[in-house]
């Protein structure tokens, strides 16, 4: 008997032995598993915020050179590594480098199979990102373990709708520079600047397609360079204009022979037509003019294509213009978006209503009135920004730059607008994103 128990001791400690490696593998696996399974919900909570993130910031995700076409742009892959990176703070994730498998995409509603005519209209983002991590146990070849690392993934989409109509207005640069051709395009500025503006007017006539209650967005454009102009209709009171022609106007205001500031300020404050007829029969002629808020698309483009830039640059004008059209909307979100490529002219003053003339300390230049108007005390933009929003209204300025250089092309714009308003444009494609990014409003997440 006593033998017989001695080898039942030994067959038991052979099954122990065996046993052992089996139950801790089980254990790992259990950890490691059950941790795999947090980290993963815990990226798909980040993913999810990262997503609403980007789609508030509503960057164009134009992909960088060298990058894949789904990597998203620079900006974008910034702010999901950063919201990533807080979610898992014993994860090194510097950057989006550290990310596996990160694809930003963005689509527009007319990309999606579930977009319909009769819905708003939006912008769609989606989010897919990954990333590996130590495991506590990685295992050997004698015990079972998920390895060395692990990678997990999230995958999130956040719409971003326009739901509030929108009155839009373009002060877009038509000076001289703009007949030249540049790198972000096959055409000339100007040329491409219209197929942009046809492109966004085409898509705010699909928004009022939609025939939403009281939703019905605007626009208009207020084209510049050293004048505006307007175009006389049929009847009106400007005896000394014939019906079809178009006229400079002079929003430099002059006392005493000499430009006047605050004058200039006062006066942009008048109604639009307090002003539109010219002095005399003596005034200068364009192609293009400015045309006021309006719905009629068709007849808005077609007035557009046969504009043809000339001249000197003075955005002053342009905004002032801007500012009189568009006080005339009626919607509670207005847009005001400069669209420039230059500097305003330094060689050249107003001296006034016809021909500019050599600056002096009397007539400074339109460069030195532009800087002066939007610096202390006169603050020309800060008396848009208020005018237009006397009766609640949501209004916002924005600089898109072309062939632009940030701080240093034109600073009187810059500090127009602001420096969170300030978006610099590399090509043609990026400009038409911007701006339709511009007409999209609220956030709203997928379900």
């Amino acid at each position: 008997m006593k033998s017989r128990i001695v080898s039942q001791n030994g067959h038991a400690s052979i099954l122990f032995v065996m046993i052992i490696p089996v139950l801790f593998g089980v254990f790992m696996l259990g950890t490691d598993g059950a941790r795999a399974l947090q980290q993963k919900a815990r990226l798909q909570d980040a993913s999810e915020v990262a997503v609403l993130a980007v789609t508030a910031h509503a960057d164009q995700n134009i992909v960088g050179e060298g990058q894949a076409p789904e990597g998203g742009s620079k900006v974008n892959r910034a702010i999901v590594a950063d919201f990533i990176s807080a979610y898992f703070p014993d994860v090194k994730i510097n950057g989006p480098e550290d990310l596996t498998n990160l694809r930003i995409e963005r689509k527009e509603c007319s990309q999606l199979a579930d977009c319909s005519a009769d819905g708003y209209q939006f912008f769609q983002y989606q989010i897919q990102a990954a990333f590996k991590y130590d495991t506590w146990f990685p295992g050997n070849s004698a015990i079972v373990g998920f390895g060395d690392q692990v990678e997990v993934g999230g995958l999130s989409t956040a719409r971003k709708y326009q739901n509030n109509a929108v009155d839009l207005m373009l002060v877009a640069d038509y000076s001289g520079s703009m007949t030249l051709e540049w790198d972000g395009g096959n055409k000339k500025k100007y040329q491409d600047l219209f197929d942009i503006i046809k492109e966004v007017a085409l898509e705010l006539d699909d928004y009022n397609k939609q025939k939403v209650p009281g939703q019905t967005s605007t626009i208009g454009i207020t084209p510049y360079n050293h004048f505006v102009f307007r175009k006389k209709g049929v009847g009106g009171i400007c005896n000394n204009v014939t019906n079809g022609d178009v006229w400079n106007v002079e929003h430099t205001k002059f006392t005493n022979n000499a430009t006047d500031f605050q004058a200039t300020i006062l006066a942009a404050e008048a109604p639009i037509d307090s002003d539109v007829c010219p002095s005399s029969n003596e005034y200068k002629k364009s192609t293009f003019y400015s045309i006021g808020l309006t719905t009629n698309i068709p007849n808005f483009i077609s007035s557009i294509n046969r504009f043809k830039p000339s001249s000197y640059t003075a955005s002053f004008q342009g905004i002032i213009e801007g500012y009189k059209h568009l006080k005339e909307g009626k919607n509670k979100k207005k847009l005001l978006v400069i669209l420039s490529d230059g500097v305003d002219t330094e060689d050249h003053a107003p001296k006034g209503k016809i021909e500019p003339g050599s600056p002096s300390n009397r007539y400074p230049s339109y460069k030195k009135i532009g800087s002066t108007l939007v610096d202390k005390p006169h603050l020309l933009c800060e008396k848009v920004r208020n005018g237009l929003s006397k009766n609640g209204e949501n209004v916002q300025l924005y600089l898109i730059g072309f062939d632009y250089r940030p701080g240093a092309t034109n600073k009187a714009l810059d500090e127009c607008v602001g420096a969170g308003n300030i978006l610099y444009a590399n090509n043609k494609e990026e400009i038409k994103k911007t701006l339709l990014s511009l007409m999209a409003e609220e956030i709203g997440h997928l379900k």
